[in-house]
């Protein structure tokens, strides 16, 4: 019974959804069209011409598609965006300031002026007729009432005529009744059935003709790579350093302090052989010692588990070894590349300390799940929450190494918790 009153408040829900989300795409499409439609039809009483009218009506076209084709494209990017969770940058040409040059001319990114208010005046009409980006604005304001809108108004229209023929049958055609009743029970159903997905035509017609183009998108890929490449090797170098200080000022050392106390031995062997056992404990102990920091080197570089196991079995003995209860769950089934491996396992290690150190949180949850690009891995705790990769922290490291194998990091922790790290890698399996 339960089950069957959550699959119907599921489905009324969808609908209620499909209704006010096609109602607002409606209203975003056609409120242009809607306008020029009624000021041509008074120009025409006006003029009782129709030619005098299309002519009064083309610069009011023009003047709405410049004044306000970008803030209906703004709001159209954000409902799309909250709906459907694909992001939708303007790729507008960056603002240039008005900037007084010497020979006491503005500049504005475009032109010089003499006098500053001029020069902002022209900055502000260049933005919106000469960008790439306003003209496909203006094209989306053209091409949405025709296709965005069309679709949404679809289900609508026949839910709309379907009701006004069983509610008013005397206003349609002489017709059978039981044929006017199947007609608009027919139209009814169909605007219901249309009402959860007519709205959803609006993701990839928006992605089109708002999202940037195709060379944006390239450059940002280049630009993103370039300096993906420069934080890896940063942190190659840094990683280097590491190992050569940790060398010298540790395995370095002891290996010195045993020459020197074999060398101390060799000498007072013959004469003070109890002081040579001595001598020789102390570089046992310290070749002990040397060995212990090697093999941590060695485990701070690449894991032997990690070598040998893979990444699950990895992460599962990071669950082990942390300080509060940690839970391992994973459908990889496949060994992945080793560079990607490591990637992966020092990225959680350091979502974990960090889990560890910050949240004050009682439990972890870490889950390696396969996708359909690559792989998914995030970390969960029950903690405070408040983590924020922008404030400088840990996290914005983790996000620019990733960035060298085309990862992404995508942190979610409300103040008050808990907070859900996900690290996605786009990979294939070895």
């Amino acid at each position: 019974m339960s089950g069957a009153r959550s699959g119907i408040t599921a489905v009324a829900r969808s609908l209620a959804e499909g209704f006010t989300r096609s109602v607002a795409l409606v209203a975003l499409t056609a409120s242009a069209p809607v306008a020029w439609g009624a000021a041509g039809l008074f120009l025409a009483r006006l003029f009782d011409s129709v030619p005098a009218a299309v002519a009064c009506v083309f610069p009011l076209v023009v003047l709405h598609l410049v004044l306000l084709a970008r803030p209906v494209c703004a709001a159209t990017r954000h409902v799309v965006t909250r709906w459907t969770g694909v992001d939708l940058p303007a790729a507008y040409q960056p603002l240039v300031p008005v900037t007084r040059m010497a020979t006491g001319y503005w500049w504005n990114g475009y032109d010089y002026q003499p006098y500053r208010w001029i020069s902002v005046c022209h900055r502000w009409l260049f933005r919106r007729t000469l960008d790439p980006a306003a003209w496909r604005d203006m094209l989306w304001v053209l091409v949405g009432p025709v296709t965005v809108g069309a679709v949404s108004a679809t289900p609508l229209a026949l839910i709309t005529a379907g009701t006004l023929g069983l509610a008013t049958p005397e206003l349609l055609p002489p017709a059978p009744e039981p044929l006017v009743v199947t007609a608009a029970s027919a139209a009814v159903g169909a605007g219901v059935a249309l009402l959860p997905v007519a709205w959803r035509v609006a993701g990839p017609v928006a992605r089109h003709l708002l999202g940037p183009p195709a060379v944006a998108l390239l450059g940002a890929r280049i630009a993103t790579l370039v300096q993906g490449r420069a934080d890896l090797t940063r942190a190659q170098e840094s990683e280097l350093h590491r190992i050569e200080r940790n060398l010298h000022d540790g395995a370095q050392a002891r290996l010195v302090a045993i020459g020197l106390s074999l060398g101390a031995a060799e000498r007072l062997v013959d004469t003070d052989p109890a002081r040579t056992k001595v001598l020789l404990r102390q570089a046992r102990e310290t070749s002990l010692a040397a060995l212990r920091e090697l093999r941590e080197l060695v485990h701070g570089i690449v894991p032997p588990v990690l070598l040998e196991r893979g990444l699950v079995d990895a992460v599962r003995a990071l669950a082990v070894d942390a300080p509060i209860r940690t839970a391992v769950r994973s459908t990889l089934d496949h060994r992945l590349e080793t560079p990607v491996e490591s990637a992966l396992y020092f990225a959680t290690a350091e979502l974990v300390t960090n889990a560890v150190k910050h949240s004050g949180g009682s439990a972890i949850e870490i889950t390696v799940d396969r996708t359909r690009t690559g792989v998914a891995l995030t970390v969960s705790d029950d903690g405070r929450g408040g983590a924020d990769r922008r404030a400088g922290s840990g996290l914005a490291g983790i996000g620019s190494r990733l960035s060298a194998f085309g990862g992404t990091l995508h942190v979610d922790s409300p103040v008050g918790g808990p907070t859900r790290a996900t690290v996605e890698v786009p990979c294939g399996s070895s």
